[in-house]
């Protein structure tokens, strides 16, 4: 990639949309087995960011109003590093602070090692990554930390990443399960942004977020998590495939159960109120596998009347409909279509960005399988990465004003993992756990 290579729209959008108060930043976090060896895992950090130009470059402004990307000669990301004589918690999150891609690279590696178990947290600026370009990125530095412990003979050649696609990462072609007329899709797609200016959701509650300029919170990202088991993960995905869905489908369905349930307690004076789940989709195809670390993905929202969710099975049915005409129609790029006309428009992004609106009341990001294409061997169906063996992993997505709950998924070795990030502006910590063990109980219902 060039110097000063220019943003595509949707980096624009999470670069203005970034502030200290609500870090637009992803988090992925490991759990292994084995004390990390630390100039291992920091060589292995600079290896493999440097293989990744926009997570080894920052963003500069040129002209007034275009943004681009400034790649850093041998980037040094930041590596907070702890020794922990305890045992790890693994229900949580390390506190962190704003990345600022204007000063920093971004990527940040948060290790807490202890002398049987270690613990990894990068944190990702998402203007550089999508939650599928940050578990590629990981997959590289698992085998670059293998080499770096000389274990090379194990893994091969480092993956090689085509230059080009990264030139390209901006445009979206149509899929092989892209099978809608083209203009019905465009007409669909018209369709689906008209009833999504007409349908204003309402937050989970009343409060008043952070503002712009304020700091991150303490205890900055406030989370949860919970790991189902392999069994419990293969019954949910034979109970989806059961009711003629997907695994995505049901989280959406359950999401929206409890959000029904909880807004009904909150507001009962709006019953017929607008709820609204933003769900990214993955728009990488087979061509792209050479794609380096990049946001190649959309938004789409699943926007239905709080009164509506009471009907668990026609709500999945209505739900797994929608998001089938999403795949079939290409529509996920509606959202990315509004992006470019805005960006042309008096002001570009930046005038229709941060308008104080709640844009959703809650967001449902389901990575699906990650890890799973790694070339690293395994041990009982997890990675091993020299003297490490990867136990867990987690994936965290970010928070915005007004969407104070942001529930995530990721399936890695058998098991699905389950975090919630939020507004502790928003949800006390009692309120949050509430909400959280609400959808875990929701998921089991979803097996009965």
């Amino acid at each position: 990639m060039s110097d000063g290579w220019p943003l595509t729209a949707l980096e624009e959008y999470f670069l203005l949309e970034d502030r200290p108060a609500y870090p637009w930043s992803i988090f992925v976090r490991l759990g292994l087995s084995g004390c990390a060896d630390r100039q291992a895992a920091e060589t292995a950090l600079r290896h493999c960011v440097a293989r990744h130009p926009l997570l080894s470059s920052v963003t500069q402004r040129q002209r007034g109003t275009t943004w681009v990307w400034h790649r850093v000669q041998q980037p040094q990301p930041v590596v907070r590093w702890t020794v922990a004589p305890s045992p790890i918690d693994d229900r949580t999150f390390p506190s962190t602070t704003y990345l600022d891609l204007a000063a920093e690279v971004g990527i940040r590696l948060l290790a807490d090692v202890g002398p049987n178990s270690s613990q990894f947290v990068f944190q990702f600026h998402h203007a550089c990554c999508d939650a599928r370009g940050a578990f590629m990125m990981i997959d590289d530095w698992l085998a670059e930390y293998a080499r770096a412990t000389g274990n090379e003979q194990e893994i091969g050649e480092p993956r090689i990443y085509d230059p080009g696609l990264l030139e390209r990462r901006g445009q979206f072609k149509a899929q092989a399960k892209q099978t809608a007329n083209p203009w019905s899709a465009r007409w669909a797609g018209l369709v689906r942004a008209y009833r999504f200016l007409r349908q204003t959701p309402v937050p989970l509650l009343d409060y008043q977020p952070a503002r712009d300029q304020d700091p991150a919170p303490a205890g900055f990202p406030a989370a949860q998590n919970f790991q189902f088991d392999a069994p419990t993960t293969a019954e949910l995905c034979a109970a989806a495939k059961r009711q003629g869905a997907t695994v995505n489908d049901l989280l959406c369905r359950d999401l929206l159960l409890v959000l029904s349930d909880f807004h009904r307690e909150l507001r009962p004076q709006q019953p017929d109120a607008w709820l609204r789940l933003a769900v990214p989709v993955d728009l990488r195809t087979q061509a792209q596998e050479q794609l380096s670390a990049a946001n190649q993905a959309s938004m789409v929202f699943v926007t239905r009347r709080a009164s509506v969710c009471r009907d668990a099975e026609a709500l999945l049915q209505s739900i797994h409909r929608e998001l089938q005409q999403v795949k079939t129609g290409g529509l996920a790029r509606t959202f990315l279509r509004s992006l470019e006309i805005r960006r042309r428009l008096p002001g570009g992004l930046a005038r229709s960005v941060r308008n104080g609106k709640c844009g959703a009341t809650a967001a449902m990001t389901n990575v699906g399988e990650t890890l799973g294409d790694s070339r690293l061997p395994r041990h009982g169906g997890k990675l091993v990465a020299g003297n490490l063996t990867l136990d867990t992993a987690d994936f965290l997505a970010p928070i915005r004003p007004l969407t104070c709950a942001s529930f995530s998924a990721c399936t890695y070795a058998g098991r699905l993992s389950i975090s919630l990030q939020y507004d502790p502006l928003a949800l006390a910590e009692n309120a949050a756990d509430r909400l959280f063990e609400a959808f875990l109980g929701q998921l089991r219902n979803s097996l009965r």
